[in-house]
């Protein structure tokens, strides 16, 4: 009786092992499948990075059949460099590494790393933060997510710095400096699909307390309204994502005398809105009403 017992214990771990291990593979074709997304997303020089070790482990389990029992000491890492993602004088770099798990049970490890003048908490709270978004998403690959949290994060990092080098001798901002100009921007993209890039783009735009729409599809046409800085920093925000084509086909600026003046100037209600795939007409009618059409125009490059 205890015989059977025994080797009834034995089938069960047996089972549960090869579950593990099918459980496992299938993780590991979808961590080889980002990989490659990653670094063709990633392929300009300096940007994705894996060292010799992790090369060779790379290879070596992409090679690795169904039937083949996996070391555990093979895991995929890689390390992404933001050049155009800057805090202390320094770019941004993320490293990744995929633990068994990952995606399906774990999240993927990510170690967020700042060279320049960074405080020690400031590094932690991106650290933090882009962990979390990694938690968030266990089920799904997350390592574009985490790699725009990071860039979201740094980029509010420096315009605060920015901000605070700017400042009177006692640290205060100037209001009337900041609010003297009410700016205007018409952004033509290739096409606006990316679900994550379409949140951004409304989530930015109320954080920076801007106005306008989004009208998504093919072509993108953005075109917003706000505060000078504010409406620079939403511009750069967007220009640090990955896009087919982005432009700035159309600006303008206009002076307020104070900042209680700037709302008055406003053309679009606050709040960035997002239009129909197809309301390149509904757009065109909204910046007739705001008489902006002009505006409007030159994101098709028409001129009147």
């Amino acid at each position: 009786m205890l015989d059977m017992l025994l080797l009834e214990s034995c089938r069960s771990l047996t089972m549960k092992g090869a579950e593990a291990e099918s459980s496992w593979k299938i993780n590991l074709n979808r961590q080889i499948a980002e990989v490659e997304v990653i670094r063709s997303i990633y392929g300009g020089e300096g940007e994705f990075e894996m060292n010799s070790l992790e090369e060779a482990f790379l290879e070596a389990l992409s090679s690795f059949a169904d039937d083949d029992a996996i070391p555990e000491s093979f895991y995929i890492s890689f390390t992404i460099h933001l050049l155009s993602t800057e805090m202390g004088g320094h770019h941004v770099s993320v490293g990744f590494s995929m633990p068994r798990g990952y995606p399906e049970e774990q999240p993927v490890n990510v170690t967020v790393n700042c060279v320049g003048e960074v405080s020690r908490s400031e590094h932690e709270v991106i650290n933090v933060g882009a962990r979390e978004v990694a938690h968030e998403l266990i089920g799904q690959e997350a390592v574009l997510q985490v790699l725009q949290r990071v860039q979201d994060m740094s980029l509010k990092k420096s315009n605060e710095t920015i901000g605070k080098s700017s400042g009177n001798i006692d640290g205060s901002i100037s209001s009337v400096h900041r609010l003297s100009h009410i700016k205007r921007v018409v952004i033509w993209f290739h096409h606006i699909k990316s679900l994550q890039k379409r949140k951004s783009i409304l989530e930015w735009g109320k954080e920076l307390n801007l106005g306008g729409y989004c009208k998504p599809g093919f072509p993108g046409i953005i075109i917003v309204e706000g505060e000078k800085c504010d409406v620079d920093t939403y511009v750069k925000q967007l220009q640090n994502l990955r896009w087919q084509a982005i432009s700035v086909r159309g600006e303008e600026q206009e002076e307020v005398k104070c900042g209680e003046e700037i709302d008055n100037a406003r053309r679009f209600l606050k709040g960035v809105k997002e239009l129909d795939e197809h309301g390149m007409s509904e757009l065109g009618r909204l910046c007739r009403e705001a008489n902006l059409e002009h505006l409007f125009l030159s994101a098709l490059k028409i001129n009147r």
